[in-house]
């Protein structure tokens, strides 16, 4: 949902004076309810009437699965034996998950719920906002009138306890007496704490004092409480279960009483935790033992865009108000704008990598000349754009930090008017103020001699200090500032088809009052700011106006560059954003971490022409997975929201092969496809009726077509091949028809979980995945050499040619190509010729024998379950082509591949081969089957993370 628009503050109040509340007003699928009815008032003058439709029916689908009722009270039932319900919402990155966190939250009271819990980031400056937000939108109420509600609920801490100078400590603000009082009289208590152990350590001592065992057994209704977790994939993931992190058990403990124990502490409390997230790999992949870990369900928030419905559910729905009101996302900064010259939002250059015969000596003075040149670039983007906005009506006291406004209101509407720049180098502070001393050396340096130029390395935040250095500058290089009206309306032009566009042409003519704009408007005003990353540090941007004895004066960071890290990568808003300057880099990338730092997303669509992201090409390609991973996660979501049942895990995590899709979670890189050569080497060595059924499909196969001699250039018979090819769906039935007594993959296991996930994502309606279940147990090998997870991965590469949206797949040999933007949906899937590479042995099978196989000779692992080798001749040097593609000799494609380097994959177009090999195996009474298979380029793959 649309978060907080600056025009409207932090929080718009709308006063309350509700009747007292001693039980149950609605349910969560009930139409009205005081608290609901007062947040919709509250938000409905920034939302339009769309997006508050969503915003509804996606709060009462998390409401439901929550606090699951029967009439009025708790279906008990859907609850599980420790009595603890738990689930998540995925958001997206600055889209207003808070708003649909407290219309869940009035929801919840509607209901009834006792106890509400907001866990409100690590942060003091997050806590603060939520906290502010939460008391004028949901509670209706003001920090000077709050305690006039007192009647109908008891929000802890108090207002005064922690919106002022002089915060209270937990041990202070948990006042036990209202506490007390508030449970005699059957309202509500609402706790909005920081996510951090020591707050949480005393909210727990709190509850046990209050709700106490004797209080809950006397009670006629079930005690109930709700905890909604904000930026759940922080502090609040449990990686491991020897890990010494505390948080996630603190959290445990409110309901339970006990860190060590997961269940309620009384069999009359029931508990519901709900994650709060943007990027919730690590939520789940994050190890089972962690009780908050999501079980029970899972929804994802819709953003507005120009299409999309409320039922059945989709990643964007359609937002009548147009462009200005839509989320801005990777859709739009990576996708939309991609090949629009200089009209693209994103600013990319190649990272320097070494060049031949050049030193690293070299190698670094170019690398920072060309962070001078991104730098340089992104500033005078910045300061460009802010001239041009200043010329709209309604700018002239935008940034004037001088004018006198004699209304409050007044000030607030111009103060909305803000025009920011973000710049991350790195996650090191001392980086932070590095880069803030080299702003103000580019401005008072000669163009190109800015590592040469001395300045103090004091940094003072006053706005105006080099108001005549920038004058200067700009004199100096003046065609450098003035390209960038040609390339804002580059922009403009390319988002002009969009709906309700509402943005000004810009020529080249209007530089001379743009020049006059940045001297007289931008330059005396803009601000440098550092913002450190200290969690207890309330260092938020300012985009409130500041009240003096005579009136009021615009917000102090309403135009600001801001020099920052991990301090912004959560929560926090910068209102304006138009320039990013992204240098930060990493060794191996996590997706989850990354992604957070995007924080130029957001409701950026009434300045999006003047909205630019700098950075090196590689992060570029990194962050543009990122956005297809994550939008494959919340399509798999939504289906399942649609659906008539809740999948067992969360969703499929997506990673790629440069980076992870989580750091704060140990996970395995399982690929889909299974390669170009993979072969099934399982043996049944004790167990001659498994043994026996193997070769029994090997028999029948063999009376299924006409079969020829398959003889290579030299007139050497290898074996026999089938004349006619088969289907995809054709040799996965065959490979799933094996059976062995060591292997047979139970359903419930992550690798066989993916498959559940790839056909609801996908809408395909028949398993994917069809192993015997016998006797289900773990995987006895690994994905690549298992027949059913084979033939999983053939029945999947049929149903994606049939042009089936396939969200985050990609060809086998084009990595880098989305697959519903590739040939392969639009070509017809390879089919595979089977063959029987003969050896030297008869084959003692009767059945085989009597068809002329005979058996070829392969070693056994110790262990019995599985041969050591499978492929054979190699056809290094000589005329033969190798076992890998005998078949060429068979059908006379053209090219033959070379087996030289390593495995290699057919080229696309060719047919694949399914070549089985009756073996004798020393000391083992009866022979074995097995397969090996050739595999053409072009299937769909991508890579999951998993599980250890």
């Amino acid at each position: 949902m649309r978060g907080v628009e600056p025009g409207f503050g932090p929080a718009t109040v709308v006063p309350a004076d509700d009747p007292p509340t001693t039980g149950d007003t609605t349910a969560p699928g009930d139409g009205g309810g005081v608290w609901w009815t007062r947040y919709r008032d509250a938000i409905s003058g920034r939302l339009s009437k769309a997006a508050l439709t969503v915003l509804e029916a996606d709060a009462r689908y998390i409401a439901g699965k929550a606090l699951p009722r029967i009439g009025s009270a708790l279906d008990v039932g859907a609850w599980p034996e420790s009595r603890v319900r738990t689930g998540m919402v995925v958001g997206s990155v600055q889209s207003g998950k808070t708003a649909s966190m407290l219309a869940v939250a009035a929801m919840a009271l509607d209901a009834g719920v006792d106890l509400l819990i907001l866990l409100a980031g690590t942060r003091v400056g997050l806590w603060l906002q939520t906290y502010e937000r939460l008391l004028a939108q949901l509670d209706g109420s003001t920090v000077d009138n709050a305690y006039r509600r007192r009647h109908t609920r008891l929000i802890l801490p108090q207002p005064s306890d922690v919106l002022n100078d002089q915060r209270a400590e937990p041990a202070r603000y948990l006042q036990r007496p209202l506490a007390r009082q508030a449970l005699r009289s059957g309202i509500p208590i609402i706790c909005v704490v920081p996510k951090e152990d020591d707050h949480l350590l005393m909210v727990r001592r709190f509850l046990s004092d209050v709700v106490t065992g004797e209080f809950l057994g006397k009670r006629e209704r079930l005690y109930s409480i709700l905890l909604l977790d904000d930026e759940a994939d922080d502090a609040s993931i449990l990686d491991s279960q020897r890990s010494q992190k505390v948080t996630p058990r603190f959290i445990t403990a409110l309901w339970s009483g006990d860190q060590e124990a997961s269940t309620t502490r009384h069999e009359r409390m029931y508990a519901t935790y709900v994650a709060y997230t943007a990027t919730p790999q690590a939520n789940i992949l994050q190890a089972t033992h962690n009780p908050l870990s999501p079980r029970d369900f899972a929804a994802a928030l819709r953003t507005p865009g120009v299409a999309g419905n409320v039922l059945p559910r989709s990643l964007t729905y359609a937002e009548p108000a147009g462009i200005a009101s839509y989320y801005c996302g990777g859709e739009m900064f990576y996708e939309r704008l991609r090949h629009a010259g200089d009209g693209s939002l994103c600013v990319s250059v190649p990272f320097p990598e070494l060049r031949p015969v050049e030193t690293q000596a070299d190698l670094l003075a170019r690398r920072e000349a060309q962070r001078w040149a991104m730098l340089s670039d992104a500033l005078r983007c910045f300061l460009v754009g802010a001239a041009i906005r200043s010329l709209a009506p309604g700018w002239e006291h935008a940034f004037d930090r001088q004018h006198l406004f004699g209304t409050e209101p007044e000030a607030r509407r111009t103060s909305a008017l803000a025009h920011t720049m973000l710049i991350h180098p790195s996650a090191r502070k001392e980086d932070h103020f590095t880069t803030a001393v080299d702003i103000i050396r580019w401005a008072h340096a000669e163009p190109g001699l800015e590592g040469e130029t001395e300045v103090s390395t004091e940094i003072d935040e006053a706005p105006g200090l080099f108001a005549a250095a920038l004058a200067t500058r700009m004199a100096k290089e003046e065609s450098a500032w003035s390209v960038w009206l040609q390339r804002f309306e580059a922009s403009r032009i390319a988002l002009s088809t969009q709906p309700r566009a509402p943005f000004t042409p810009i020529t080249a003519t209007d530089w001379p009052k743009v020049k006059a704009a940045l001297l007289e408007r931008v330059f005396p005003n803009v601000r440098l700011r550092v913002l450190n990353s200290d969690p207890a540090s309330d260092d938020r941007p300012c985009f409130e106006p500041i009240g003096e004895d005579s009136g009021f004066r615009v917000a102090p960071d309403c135009l600001s560059i801001f020099v920052a890290g991990n301090v912004l990568s959560r929560g926090l808003t910068l209102e304006g954003l138009a320039t990013s300057l992204f240098l930060r880099a990493a060794t191996e990338p996590a997706a989850d971490t990354q992604m957070q730092m995007q924080r130029w997303f957001g409701y950026r669509g009434g300045h999006l022409p003047f909205c630019r992201v700098f950075l090196y090409e590689d992060q570029l390609d990194l962050f543009r997975r990122y956005h297809v991973n994550d939008n494959t996660l919340k399509t798999e979501v939504m289906a399942s929201m649609d659906g008539a049942s809740q999948p067992s895990r969360s969703g499929l995590v997506l990673e790629g092969a440069a980076f992870v899709a989580t750091s704060k979670v140990d996970a395995r890189k399982v690929p889909l496809s299974p390669g170009p050569r993979p072969s099934v080497r399982l043996i049944n060595s004790s167990d001659n009726k498994s043994a026996n059924h193997n070769l029994g499909v090997a028999a029948d196969l063999l009376d299924d077509g006409e079969w020829r001699p398959l003889v290579d250039d030299r007139g050497l018979e290898r074996g026999v091949i089938r004349s006619e090819p088969v289907t995809l769906v054709r040799l996965a039935e065959i490979l799933e028809s094996l059976r062995y007594s060591h292997h047979d993959p139970d359903l419930r296991a992550e690798l066989s979980q993916r498959w559940i996930h790839y056909a609801r994502l996908l809408s395909i309606r028949e398993p994917l995945f069809k192993p015997p279940m016998r006797t289900p147990g773990t995987y006895d090998i690994e994905p690549q050499s298992c027949p059913y997870s084979i033939a999983a991965y053939f029945r999947l590469w049929s149903s994606l040619t049939d042009n089936r949206t396939a969200p985050g797949f990609y060809p086998t040999d084009w990595p880098d190509i989305p697959w519903n933007y590739a040939e392969a949906p639009r070509t017809s899937p390879p089919e595979f010729y089977v063959a029987f590479r003969y050896g030297e042995h008869r084959a003692r099978d009767p059945r085989l024998a009597i068809r002329g196989v005979r058996a070829v000779a392969r070693q056994a692992h110790s262990n019995g379950r599985s041969l050591q080798t499978l492929w054979g001749t190699r056809g290094y040097g000589g005329s033969y082509y190798g076992d890998e593609f005998v078949d060429y000799y068979h059908h006379q494609t053209r090219p033959v591949p070379s087996i030289q380097g390593g495995a290699t994959w057919r080229p696309r177009g060719h047919p694949g081969l399914a070549l089985f090999h009756v073996v004798n195996i020393p000391d083992v009474p009866i022979d074995q089957l097995a397969i090996g298979l050739g595999i053409p380029h072009g299937g769909p793959d991508h890579i999951a993370a998993l599980r250890p």
